[in-house]
């Protein structure tokens, strides 16, 4: 099943201080990784970057948001509307262990709803989900009604909920909801070997 995927990278990450797009992560800038596990199961890979320009160096086709400072949703509207492919992976730039295995299993349980999103003991993960995207229409509704929570605007939206009886085989950890908001999220630091 052809997916494209997208990458939700425009946020200001005012928690952070930081760019969290930058961070490295085991070595990497998050975003690269995150855009790497969206490649391993996607066709393509799109980034909203806010200005559809400012992450230039992944070399990945970036989106600017449908609305201004108006959070990921309009990340998440201006890549539906821009893929190639019915069905999209999400992935916010934060979740450095998205997983290709849990997309690809999202994607094989959508029979028909506009998003399939997994639900973990912290309630519904809509940052690492699957959407068609005839969805963009009702969310693009939502955020021009004022609406900002992704997760209220699912309210409005036919999803297949996925609990983690039906997740666990494709990430048994569940790490692949682990996001890094704040400094104190981030792995500590190991000094090299001398």
């Amino acid at each position: 099943m052809a997916l494209t995927g997208l990458l939700l990278a425009g946020g200001h990450s005012s928690r952070m201080g930081v760019d969290k797009a930058l961070l490295e992560f085991e070595g990497e800038p998050l975003a690269r990784r995150v855009a790497r596990a969206l490649d391993a199961v996607c066709d393509e890979v799109l980034v909203a970057s806010g200005d559809g320009r400012r992450l230039d160096w992944l070399e990945l086709e970036q989106v600017p948001d449908v609305l201004e400072d108006a959070g990921p949703m309009a990340g998440m509207v201006a890549g539906l509307e821009r893929a190639r492919h019915p069905l999209v992976a999400v992935a916010a730039v934060d979740m450095p262990h998205a997983s290709p295995a849990v997309f690809a299993l999202l994607a094989r349980l959508r029979e028909g709803q506009a998003a399939v999103v997994p639900e973990t003991l912290e309630g519904l993960q809509p940052l690492h989900a699957v959407y068609a995207t005839t969805a963009a229409a009702v969310l693009r509704d939502a955020l021009e009604r004022g609406e900002r929570s992704v997760r209220l605007a699912l309210e409005t939206l036919d999803v297949r909920v996925v609990p983690p009886a039906e997740w666990e085989a494709a990430d048994p950890t569940g790490s692949f909801a682990d996001n890094i908001n704040r400094p104190q999220d981030l792995p500590p630091m190991i000094p090299p070997q001398e």
